[in-house]
């Protein structure tokens, strides 16, 4: 065989390699962690549903991924759901969600969340877990759609996309994010 092919083959065997491997910017879960996986695989769907949220994941300081929010509701309704805090491309603590709400409501659906933080300053304020009132309303079927605001809100901005579920609302909520630190080793 020639040596000219055999170095062009290598070659193109070496880019096709490099062209083709992962990037690996931002942050990379462990993959022995469910808790991990599960997050890892919320933001992958949220990026491939909502390819807008680019610049977000491009931009912010940090964000929280909550892979899994259950909420049911019947006049009075409660939401609880548990995720990760990550800062720059490391993880930095777990987080919880929990919310109470009254008025004109009825179902029960199962959603993921991700909370952006533009600048240390907003995600120092998520860290204490202040309550905040929200008001919602809407009709949420099956899977359909993702909701949040359309720009960052006192630095924060908070995405929705509904996994399951039917819930019809009008209501008044209050709602509480807690944050734990990542022990350091």
């Amino acid at each position: 065989m020639n040596i000219r092919f055999e170095k062009r083959a290598l070659l193109f065997s070496v880019l096709a390699v490099c062209l083709n491997a992962p990037s690996f910017a931002g942050w990379q879960p462990d993959e022995s962690d469910s808790k991990q996986q599960s997050a890892s695989v919320a933001i992958a769907k949220f990026k491939a549903k909502k390819p807008e949220l680019k610049s977000y994941f491009d931009k912010a300081y940090g964000y929280a991924i909550l892979p899994g929010v259950t909420r049911v509701a019947v006049g009075f309704g409660g939401a609880y759901g548990r995720g990760l805090v990550i800062e720059g491309d490391r993880l930095i603590g777990s987080t919880g969600f929990s919310q109470v709400s009254s008025g004109i409501q009825f179902g029960a659906k199962h959603f993921s969340m991700i909370i952006f933080f533009k600048d240390r300053d907003a995600l120092e304020q998520y860290k204490e877990g202040r309550v905040r009132f929200l008001g919602q309303a809407g009709i949420d079927v099956i899977t359909a759609g993702i909701s949040g605001t359309p720009a960052y809100n006192d630095g924060v901005a908070i995405f929705a996309m509904n996994r399951f579920g039917l819930m019809a609302e009008f209501s008044y909520s209050g709602a509480r994010f807690s944050y734990k630190p990542i022990d350091e080793k």
